[in-house]
């Protein structure tokens, strides 16, 4: 007897991957050093694919960066968070867009016209654009220095290559592979066998099986509709660093039955990396465990190919020989073999709870104090939500749970909770938050009539309280504060998150810079704008969502 999902093998034509061949166009380096990586295109990141390379700058800040092609600044972002000052230049002639990110300052040519509308807008964060005449730039040109802002976790050069008509992110690694070594192939972690909830078992249970790197010739037992999947992470010769896999394929007698490139996507669809992983591993123990299943909603396109969804079904009592293999983009490949030995075995019902609900539609929730409403598409699958409210002490509403976290979505959508202790004279004040046992997290909302009408992007525990502590301003602790024509703050607030700040010397607008994932809020002065050995005064407010306001005020010499 053959099972089904070899009859289908033939049909689905899948074929396994080759090498990418380098692409035609070759990009000029954007460091004059030696390139290493400290992170891949496409790796496997919170909600998202990272979506460049980071290039190690050698643990510094402060190393020119070049434009990879003649082109333009089309657009300059300036951020707290995110790429922090990040440079875009479109290249008409290859119609490639490249991002740098992360930037510590930018050359004079680029500098100054932003500065001057960051002077006209009074704001140190700006998304602008810029016509093509206005900044053009030579292949090879320095266009700024490295640096540490925005999200960034060290120093780096985050670089995107994108396509400038579809905004699409694309492997940099094609275009500058030539700069890079890499004779290291992807390395195993483990292996793991899902069975499908109420259709297959694994090793006689209904919970996933996992094996180590030193168990892949021990093999799986299963019957009925199962999952495979691997933790896995490419190397790079130089570096102790660890990648994302971009070329994943699983045959099963020889037959590929999934394969997955991960060469280019969409932002918009980028949150459809949780269906490629076990979420719920990644949600309690950020376990990156990735398998073959496919979702109904298939997010990702044709960045993956499947015979039926990537679900194997087991259904005769034999040796099913099955070959993970991983390369990468310079042709390095591991192959991971490892058995599942179809065992009859009574496969238990499926248990539920709470209401279905179709991916497909647009369903709402209501009841109890809360409105929950999905539009169509928010889930990945057709899912069971369940919501439930208990009592919880320090807070104005109920604590409501909506639906199970490990459930993962694929963007905002909305709820509304009734505030039955409506007693709070400023309606500003209050917060919508998400519990996650001791942590808790403003969701972005805004109170209407009796309600609290909130947008998250997880499913989980909400309940609405009060915020009315102002944000804490502090001068940073160093010597000659204010001296050396420096001046600095660490800002931080309770719960509801900073909103805005504004910082004025001696009744002027003065540009604060401020770094989201420290706090560190600074200001150098310059002497165009400020008269040098003289006595100053800084005055800085700080508000948060609810509108809470600190103000502190500093008198110095400079």
């Amino acid at each position: 007897m053959i099972c089904k999902i070899f009859s289908l093998l033939t049909a689905a034509a899948i074929t396994l991957p080759a090498s990418a061949q380098s692409t035609e166009v070759q990009l000029a380096k954007p460091l004059n050093i030696p390139l290493y990586l400290s992170g891949n295109f496409g790796e496997l990141r919170s909600n998202h694919f990272h979506s460049g390379l980071d290039f190690k700058t050698q643990g510094r800040t402060g190393i020119p960066v070049h434009s990879a092609d003649d082109g333009y600044v089309s657009r300059i972002v300036v951020s707290p968070w995110g790429f922090g000052r990040a440079i875009y230049i479109t290249h008409p002639s290859t119609g490639l867009t490249t991002v740098y990110g992360h930037l510590s300052s930018f050359s004079p040519k680029i500098d100054n016209p932003v500065r001057k509308r960051q002077y006209e807008k009074e704001s140190f964060a700006v998304d602008l654009e810029f016509a093509p005449d206005e900044i053009p730039v030579k292949r090879g040109e320095q266009i700024a220095l490295s640096g540490n802002s925005g999200s960034s976790g060290g120093p780096h050069l985050h670089m995107d290559v994108r396509d400038t008509k579809t905004e699409e992110a694309l492997d940099p690694m094609p275009y500058f592979k030539q700069y890079i070594t890499d004779k290291v192939a992807p390395e195993l972690r483990s292996l793991a066998l899902y069975p499908v909830n109420g259709e297959g078992v694994v090793n006689g249970g209904s919970s996933p099986v996992t094996h180590s790197p030193q168990q892949t010739s021990e093999p799986f037992k299963a019957w009925g509709k199962v999952t495979p999947a691997i933790k896995a992470y490419d190397k790079m010769s130089g570096t102790s660093n660890i990648y994302g896999v971009k070329y994943l394929t699983l045959t099963v007698d020889g037959n590929p039955v999934y394969k997955r490139v991960i060469d280019r996507f969409s932002f918009d669809n980028t949150r459809g990396i949780n269906t490629i992983v076990d979420y719920a591993g990644v949600v309690r123990n950020n376990s990156w465990m990735m398998t073959s299943r496919v979702a109904a909603a298939r997010p990702l396109g044709d960045m993956i190919e499947a015979v039926d969804n990537g679900v194997l079904d087991i259904n005769e009592e034999r040796d099913y020989k099955c070959l993970w293999i991983l390369e990468d983009e310079h042709g390095n490949t591991r192959r991971v073999p490892f058995t599942i030995t179809g065992v009859r075995h009574d496969i238990p019902e499926a248990v539920h709870k709470g209401d279905m609900l179709s991916w497909k539609g647009h369903n709402v929730y209501s009841g109890n104090g809360i409105k929950a409403s999905f539009p169509a598409g928010t889930f990945y699958d057709d899912i069971y939500l369940k919501v439930t409210s208990e009592p919880i002490v320090g807070y104005v509403t109920d604590r409501f749970t909506v639906g199970d976290p490990t459930i993962p979505v694929s963007g905002e959508y909305t709820i509304e909770i009734d505030i039955d202790r409506d007693t709070v004279p400023d309606k500003n004040k209050y917060c919508l938050v998400r519990i996650d046992g001791k942590r808790r997290s403003a969701v972005d909302a805004k109170y209407v009539d009796g309600k609290m009408q909130g947008t998250p992007n997880r499913l989980g525990s909400f309940a609405v309280t009060t915020d009315t502590r102002p944000p804490v301003i502090k001068p940073e602790a160093r010597a000659n504060w204010g001296k050396r024509g420096r001046v600095s703050y660490i800002i931080s607030d309770n719960l509801s998150g900073i909103t805005e700040y504004r910082g004025e010397i001696d009744g002027k607008w003065a540009m604060f810079e401020l770094d989201g994932k420290t706090g560190r809020l600074s200001f150098t002065m310059d002497p165009s704008r400020f008269t040098r050995n003289t006595n100053h005064q800084v005055v800085l407010k700080v508000t948060d969502r609810c509108g809470n306001t600190s103000e502190h005020k500093s008198n110095f010499r400079w």
